[in-house]
């Protein structure tokens, strides 16, 4: 069950895991403060960067604008402005779009819309709503073995803080892996075989 929280008490948190004293709302000036800021950012920015979860994917229409930019693609599209990583591409149909490319920043295919699913990295500076607690876990981890040294001045601590995000981090891909189908089935609009077959050998 995803649980809400806000930036204050994921960075209070953060401070318990280190064993430093806790920051209140009127806070925004002590050097606690700007540390656990810079590491909040740093974790959101690192954390959704560079993994793949439910909470940070996205699905977006695109319209197509006619382009002379390939002989082979008859359209360009302006990606989203919080595109970040690529996952796949469907036809309006919804089915996958295997015929594309990116090129300058934008994607280019002979659709004249198209269904784009990518990551973008979340804004939580207010609000984490419907952030699942294994993830609040994992960012309230990576925060803490980051800035462990800087405010315990332990190694040791670090150390422990570090292996303790890397278990959260390979459970959270794990529990992420969970919630997706366990196979894909073959069928002829996801198998370049079939389709091979049925045009005679050319793919």
């Amino acid at each position: 069950m995803a649980i809400e929280a806000n930036k204050l008490e994921i960075l209070n948190s953060a401070l318990r895991m280190v064993g430093s004293y806790h920051i209140d709302a009127t806070d925004e000036t002590s050097s606690t403060y700007e540390i656990t800021t810079r590491a909040f950012a740093q974790a959101v920015t690192e954390l959704f960067g560079d993994n793949i979860f439910n909470y940070n994917t996205k699905r977006s229409t695109l319209i197509g604008v006619a382009s002379t930019e390939f002989a082979n693609f008859g359209y360009e599209y302006i990606l989203p402005s919080d595109f970040n990583l690529f996952l796949y591409v469907e036809t309006t149909e919804d089915y996958l779009c295997s015929n594309f490319r990116f090129a300058n920043g934008k994607l280019y295919a002979d659709e004249t819309s198209l269904k784009l699913t990518y990551t973008y990295v979340p804004s939580l500076e207010t609000s984490a709503a419907g952030l699942p607690a294994f993830l609040t876990r994992l960012l309230t981890l990576h925060m803490a073995q980051n800035m462990s040294i800087e405010l315990s001045g332990s190694e040791n601590r670090h150390e422990i803080l570090h292996k303790q995000y890397v278990l959260a981090l390979r459970r959270a891909r794990m529990l992420e892996g969970r919630q997706g189908p366990a196979q894909t089935y073959i069928n002829d609009s996801n198998s370049s075989f079939i389709s091979a077959h049925q045009s005679y050998g050319k793919v």
